[in-house]
């Protein structure tokens, strides 16, 4: 599981949502753990069951103006019972509303940081909540690699040497997108969706056996490379086998399990005069169709079995 911490928030954070630290910043090393928010309006009226300490807390104007209506012990007495527990992440206070005494001192005092922001809650919640979701996604990097062909994400894997890179190549020199060659950051946004990027010093770069390393970005053109794609499609590449039968019709389908995530799958066997890239294109097309409802193999089974009906009836 990623770890975020609040100070790392208010670093990266700062500009974009105008984040300033009023107090608690002894707490500045406390975990965000989970890509939610909550308002603890009805825990200022003293209903705390199901109240998620964990989520970073926002007070907005209805929970200010309630806060700052109550007496000074009633105040410290409810900020202490929501915020005195240690999963507690943080607190942050929008539309620049001045905290009272009473927060002051019992963030100051719990060691909770207490964060303020010009924003509105609605503003807020929108930027902060993209973040949160990137930075905490459940996250694992896979071999293989990732192109985005006619639009699609696709994930090409295989075996080392089985030629996933001049695939991948031939593609580029095709005028599609390379994302990340040998090894790919896969993380699972909300909604159940699978992004793909490439990381560190070997962005943009790609590995060819007999030639090297060779730099995709400055070879092809910035047209020819993106940061980052949706995972739609998993492409097996495997050595074709005599022996072995591989699918004809394409009526039967496969998915890949990603980070729980199914994913449509096809495998595709290598073999000299194949040429792959072709193949790749013609599956994201045919992918593409599949999504918008056209599932091609089907359509022709069905005028198939109506045709030897029609034939039957005949006779």
């Amino acid at each position: 599981m990623p770890v975020l911490t609040v100070g790392t928030l208010i670093e990266e954070k700062s500009k974009d949502l105008s984040l300033t630290l009023i107090a608690g910043s002894g707490g500045l090393g406390r975990h965000i753990t989970v890509p939610d928010t909550n308002r603890p309006g009805l825990a200022f009226t003293g209903y705390f069951e199901h109240l998620p300490y964990e989520r970073v807390q926002i007070i907005g104007i209805a929970e200010h103006t309630y806060l700052t209506n109550l007496s000074y012990e009633k105040q410290c007495e409810m900020l202490t019972k929501i915020f005195s527990p240690s999963q507690v992440p943080c607190c942050i206070i929008t539309r620049s509303f001045e905290p009272s005494k009473s927060m002051v001192e019992i963030f100051n005092k719990l060691n909770v940081p207490l964060i303020s922001t010009p924003l509105s809650s609605a503003q807020l919640l929108g930027d902060l909540l993209f973040y949160l979701d990137e930075k905490l996604a459940p996250m694992e990097r896979v071999h293989g690699v990732l192109c985005n062909v006619y639009g699609l994400g696709v994930f090409i894997r295989g075996k080392s040497g089985v030629g996933k890179s001049e695939c991948a190549l031939e593609l580029v020199k095709r005028g599609h997108m390379l994302v990340s060659d040998d090894t790919v950051e896969i993380t699972k946004r909300s909604g159940r969706i699978l992004m793909g990027k490439s990381t560190g010093i070997v962005k943009h770069h790609m590995e060819l056996r007999g030639v090297g390393i060779i730099d995709i970005r400055n070879m092809f053109g910035i047209a020819n490379i993106l940061d980052e794609s949706k995972i739609e499609l998993v492409i097996n590449l495997v050595d074709w086998l005599e022996v072995k039968k591989y699918e004809r019709l394409g009526i039967d389908e496969y998915y890949a399990n990603i980070l729980g995530v199914k994913v449509p799958e096809l495998t595709i066997p290598v073999a000299p005069g194949r040429n792959l890239a072709i193949i790749v294109e013609t599956a994201s097309l045919n992918q593409r169709l599949k999504n918008k409802g056209c599932f091609t193999a089907l359509e022709m089974s069905k005028k198939l079995m109506e045709h030897m009906n029609n034939k039957k009836n005949e006779e």
